[in-house]
């Protein structure tokens, strides 16, 4: 586990060095899978997950994902406009499927496992930590 994990939500911030991730429009059980995956993370620092909804600020979104190391999305949010932006990223992850973006973006998540090694792999090439 790592040693904190601060959750962020519009219209707040968290500015100590830390690595960063968006979270944009999970289900809940896309959102318990990225709960799971954190728990099973070794002490790493500080983590912090910006968690993002169609409803809130879009310049607060576009702000934490200029913050962010990568961004997870879900590619079956209704918000097609944001799912198209966030899948042309190439720091950017998907739940569910991007119908004809599929091409573009194959960073798709299915498990914990995924999730895990995601944040595994990105935290040990991150200059943050």
């Amino acid at each position: 586990m790592s040693d904190h994990v601060i959750i962020v939500t519009v219209p707040d911030d968290f500015l100590p060095d830390s690595f960063r991730f968006l979270i944009y429009d999970l289900t809940e059980n896309q959102t318990q899978i990225i709960s799971e995956s954190l728990l099973r993370l070794n002490k790493v620092g500080n983590i912090v997950v910006y968690s993002a909804r169609p409803t809130d600020s879009i310049d607060w979104i576009l702000d934490k994902k200029l913050k962010s190391d990568f961004i997870i999305f879900n590619a079956d949010s209704l918000d097609d406009t944001m799912v198209g932006y966030f899948a042309a990223q190439r720091n950017s992850y998907y739940f569910g499927t991007l119908k004809k973006l599929n091409k573009i973006n194959k960073s798709a998540i299915y498990s914990v496992e995924d999730v895990v090694e995601l944040l595994t792999f990105r935290m040990e090439n991150n200059e943050t930590i």
